[in-house]
């Protein structure tokens, strides 16, 4: 496993680090590119698309709005890389399903998109390596519950690298981010396991398994970039690596549809770590910070879409002008031990603004759940060994 992190983490510097390859002119014939991925999707109507389709390690998520089960993905690949079956091949992503239930105004019918995920297989070009995506549509309205009990892994050369959590909703997948892509770039030299990573599945859930965030050090290579600490963290959404803004790497929130939020409900346990730190004016370490304790951040936001704004990071999550609903369990509220805490907590009005319910219906407000174990870990604040537990979210709907 080491090896390959090392190989994971070596080209994830490289491509942040964006250096002029000064000695190109210097070669004469290029080897062939040994590289196998997918960078872009798109669809022969990309009117149906409600967001940019969320692209990860082994996995393709196209949010979509269309009673078409048949669609025919154009796939954009690394350079000379061939994929199978052949890009705008017409493939079947999910069945609708009818139920008939009786009411006292008498029948009614509701459907139900279930999802039939298709996998494609991308060769790179020496013929060396391959890749296989698994494709999945995502055509139902934004999930209620969520249990954390479904875990997938990240995996490299078939290796296990770190959790995954995933909720599933009538046969559809819907992921949850994290941080961990972020941390294993880190966290390469130290050979880690699932659970040596900020988010991890752990036993002793309110229900079944539940999800354990918890801060941790970075080490020498994270405190060169001036993030000296890793906070657990998980979101409704996606992280895409940015090591020159690391809280610009969260990209929080899916689709809401049809109906808006009323309230957030669960269960939490937590306890802060001894020392909290913070970086130092140089960021190029970090100081105590005496007398501080460290806290964690639990909350909802419902946020609309704009073409200068397709998504909330880390740097306005709560301050976005875009925010339009927020369930934040306020800190005065926060408690720590080994119980399990249950909260409930309503959705409030930001902003002055309210839900447009046509745009509710076309798809253009994202829901987002974000959680963390040290509520300025975005900053780089917090203190090692911080831990939240959570488990069994519920989100109320109108």
């Amino acid at each position: 496993m080491r090896n390959s992190l090392v190989r994971i983490a070596a080209e994830s510097l490289v491509a942040v680090a964006a250096l002029p390859l000064v000695l190109s002119s210097c070669i004469k014939d290029e080897a062939p590119n040994s590289e196998a991925d997918i960078t872009g999707v798109t669809l022969p109507d990309s009117s149906v698309l409600l967001r940019e389709p969320v692209i990860s390690n082994s996995d393709i998520t196209l949010y979509a709005d269309t009673p078409d089960s048949i669609l025919a993905p154009t796939f954009t690949l690394t350079p000379g890389a061939t994929i199978e079956p052949a890009s705008g091949t017409p493939r079947k992503f999910f069945t609708r399903q009818m139920t008939v239930s009786n009411t006292d105004e008498g029948k009614d019918t509701t459907y139900t998109f279930v999802s039939t995920p298709q996998q494609y297989t991308v060769t790179s070009q020496d013929g060396q390596w391959k890749k296989t995506y698994t494709v999945n549509v995502v055509n139902n309205a934004t999930p209620a519950d969520f249990h954390f009990d479904n875990v997938r892994y990240y995996e490299y050369n078939g290796e296990p690298i770190f959790q995954i959590f995933y909720e599933n909703v009538a046969g559809q997948n819907i992921d949850w981010g994290s941080g961990n892509a972020g941390a294993m770039v880190t966290l390469m030299a130290s050979n880690p396991s699932p659970a040596d990573f900020p988010t991890s599945q752990a036993d002793g859930g309110v229900s079944g398994k539940c999800a354990k965030l918890t801060t941790i050090s970075t080490g020498a290579l994270g405190t060169m970039f001036g993030a000296p600490i890793a906070a657990g963290n998980l979101f409704l959404g996606s992280f895409v690596v940015n090591m020159q803004d690391m809280p610009a790497s969260t990209h929080f929130g899916i689709p809401l549809r049809n109906t808006a939020p009323v309230s957030m409900s669960g269960y939490y346990k937590y306890e802060p770590g001894k020392t909290f730190i913070r970086l130092n004016d140089a960021k190029n370490g970090t100081v105590e910070v005496p007398g501080k304790t460290d806290d964690f951040a639990l909350y909802a936001i419902v946020y609309e879409v704009t073409p200068d704004a397709p998504y909330i990071d880390g740097n306005n999550s709560l301050t976005s002008p875009n925010i339009v609903l927020k369930a934040e369990l306020e800190a005065a509220d926060h408690k720590t031990g080994d119980e399990w805490v249950h909260f409930d907590i309503p959705f409030v009005q930001q902003n002055g603004k309210t839900i447009d319910r046509q745009k509710l219906l076309d798809g253009k407000y994202n829901i987002a759940i974000i959680m963390s174990s040290s509520e300025g870990g975005a900053r780089f604040e917090g203190a090692i060994g911080s831990t939240l537990f959570v488990d069994e979210i519920h989100i109320k709907y109108e």
